[in-house]
Parts: C-alpha cells; structure tokens; sequence
C-alpha cells in the first residue's frame, strides 16, 4: 500500500475503551459518522428524539500509530461494533481505509482475524453543542454513579439532582415508592463539588442509565455540570485520555 493510497491508518490497543463507546453510540443512533485528520478521530450525534447529543474524541495520543488524510467514514454502528467484539481487550486493532466504500479491520492476538467493512455514504450534519449556564459542577467515580442510577431505577422512571454546597441529591419518585440518596462533600466517591447556586433539575434516567452503564465501565472520573432546568452535561475521562461527551435535555414536570 503507497502513501498515496492511505486514507485512515490506525492501530488501537484501548480496545474496551472502543468497545464501551461504540455501545453508547448505537444507542444514540443506528448509522455514525467519525471525521478523522491528524489529531485523532472523532464522532458527534444526536439522538432521534433531539433529547440527548454525544461527542467523543479519541485524540492522537489514545492510538499506537495513526495516519490520515483529513475525511470522514459512516458505518453502522452495530455492525462495527460486533467485529470488534470478537476481539479480546488485550489485542491489538488495526483500522485501515483505503477507499472511501470500506475499511479493513485487523485483529492481531491469539487468532489473526481480518474483516472488511462496508462504508456507508451520509451527509455530514453540523451539530451544535447545546450551551449551558453551569450552576453547579462535581466529579464523581463512575462506579458510585452506575451504583445510584440502578438504585433509582428500583422506584422510579427519572431522576432529580439537586446540589447545595456541601451536599449532592440524587432522588426519584415513583408511583408507589420514592428514593433519595446524598453524597457530602467529604466523600471519597465525589473528588470535587463546587455549587455556584443551589442547582435542581429532573432527567431521564432511561437515557442516563444507558451511557453511564456502557461509557462508565471504561472510565476513571466522570465530570457533571448543570443548572437549575437545564441540558446536564457528563464528561467520562478514560485512561487513554479518550473524552466522551454526552448532553441531556431536563424533564420538565407540567
């Protein structure tokens, strides 16, 4: 292969990391779209319902090598992901693409396994990310925040946050019964706190617990900023300093 045929040159080895973010990604949309160039690879898409927007940066530093011209791929997303499935998160991933219709996807371990991938053509949509007039701002581990979110989900459909200066509460109300469950600001679990104004707003804990379940499990720190009736915003930091992004609009009660 000549450099001139070269499109995309990748080799990953934060394979549970790519695993973990394709899974949140098919949950915002079936079809995705990545921009590659030199400074890594890079997705962002809203969901069908215009409720939820994800952007995920894999920068240069999270790849073993990487090559490129700057462009762009579509793929089904369920479709990649089971191809890297049957890779184990201690092998290595190569993703080449030299036409624009398909990629090959390398999977050296114990078993050699090579795929190619149909490309699927898309228009590029340009999404805007949603501002946010942040109120309040924690960080908290991601096991602590998968733990709350499957607690809730025992009694209700959404969940409340609301956050005072010394404190944070997660709650929920069903039909028969309710939950609240708090995290002071000398808590291990929540490495930072800091509350402008005392912050209150109701999110779906559908769309919640799907990324945080998927994207939390690769992670090391999950970052939320909100407001009083507005969008959330959640970093996931990961060890490769891979960012995953992720923006949901507040329920508001009638």
């Amino acid at each position: 292969m000549s450099s001139s045929d070269l499109l995309l040159k990748a080799k990953i080895k934060n394979v549970g990391e790519w695993k973990a973010v394709l899974s949140a990604i098919k949950d915002i949309t079936p079809e995705a779209m990545f921009i590659y160039n030199n400074e890594g690879i890079t997705f962002r898409g809203l969901d069908p319902a215009h409720v939820a927007l994800m952007e995920v940066t894999f920068p240069k530093s999270s790849f073993e090598e990487l090559e490129t011209t700057a462009s762009f791929f579509g793929l089904n997303v369920e479709e990649f992901k089971s191809l890297l499935d049957t890779a184990n998160n201690e092998d290595t991933i190569r993703l080449e693409i030299t036409k624009p219709t398909v990629m090959e996807i390398i999977i050296e371990g114990s078993l050699q396994m090579n795929y190619v991938l149909r490309l699927i053509e898309r228009s590029e949509v340009n999404t805007p990310i949603p501002k946010i007039d942040v109120k309040s701002t924690l960080s908290i581990s991601p096991q602590t925040l998968t733990r709350i979110v499957t607690n809730l989900e025992k009694v209700s459909d959404h969940m409340t946050i609301t956050s005072v200066p010394d404190k944070v509460e997660f709650s929920g109300v069903g039909d028969i019964s309710s939950a609240k469950i708090g995290l002071d600001k000398q808590n291990p679990e929540m490495s930072f706190l800091d509350v402008l104004e005392e912050s209150t707003s109701m999110y779906s804990l559908e769309y919640m617990a799907r990324i945080i379940r998927s994207v939390g499990k690769a992670s090391k720190n999950v970052s939320i900023k909100y407001g009083t009736k507005l969008p959330i915003h959640l970093l996931f930091e990961m060890p490769s300093f891979t960012k995953v992004e992720y923006y949901l609009a507040p329920r508001i009660e009638n």
